[in-house]
């Protein structure tokens, strides 16, 4: 489960990447145990301002990725992730390890405006892919992708990262001259994307 908490004591849990709430709002990320009794584990997600997460996901070993807003230019990155400084309000991305102990990744993703991930599924090969909305002229696109300009008041986005974190496979605009978000993405076996969300466009 992810999400945002306002809580100095959201229960976390030993040994936890983050056990202390941080800033205004933080992200936070929980595994319950088969029964629901129990934390597997619990962590706080952030830095000095607000953070929130709003999708998760996992891969085949149970590795947790989970995909947010953040304000704080101290969240926590790990060093060559894609994007290591937070331009305005940037979307984020983060793969945490089985026991919720350590970020195996953690990226932020936007330009310098506002932007923002909701979404995010993982393939077989460990490429996360994300969607979200920005706000953002210079949000980081690829070469070649279907739309390399920044449309309106908001355009969706849909990203691909490699299993480190570290590149985009690709990243593409999806909107027109209004306001447009992405709310939810699939990928299915070949790596194909679906994505839905709304458009004012």
């Amino acid at each position: 489960v992810t999400g945002m908490t306002f809580s100095d004591d959201f229960p976390v849990t030993s040994g936890a990447f983050d056990t202390s709430h941080d800033g205004n709002t933080d992200a936070f990320v929980v595994k319950l145990d088969p029964a629901g009794r129990m934390l597997a584990y619990g962590t706080f997600l952030g830095g000095n301002n607000h953070e929130a997460g709003d999708g998760i996901t996992l891969d085949g070993p149970g590795n947790a990725y989970v995909a947010g807003r953040t304000n704080s230019n101290d969240f926590p990155t790990t060093p060559d992730a894609f994007d290591t400084s937070n331009d305005h309000g940037d979307a984020f991305v983060v793969k945490l390890n089985l026991a919720g102990s350590e970020l195996a990744y953690g990226t932020f993703l936007g330009g310098s405006g506002w932007d923002g991930a909701y979404s995010v599924r993982t393939d077989t090969m460990g490429r996360a892919y994300v969607t979200g909305f920005t706000s953002s002229a210079d949000f980081p696109v690829t070469p070649g992708a279907f739309d390399t300009s920044f449309n309106g008041i908001y355009d969706g986005f849909v990203v691909s990262l490699n299993p480190t974190g570290s590149q985009l496979i690709y990243a593409t605009i999806l909107g027109g001259s209004g306001e447009d978000r992405g709310y939810a993405i699939t990928v299915d076996e070949a790596g194909n994307a679906y994505v839905t969300g709304t458009t004012e466009s």
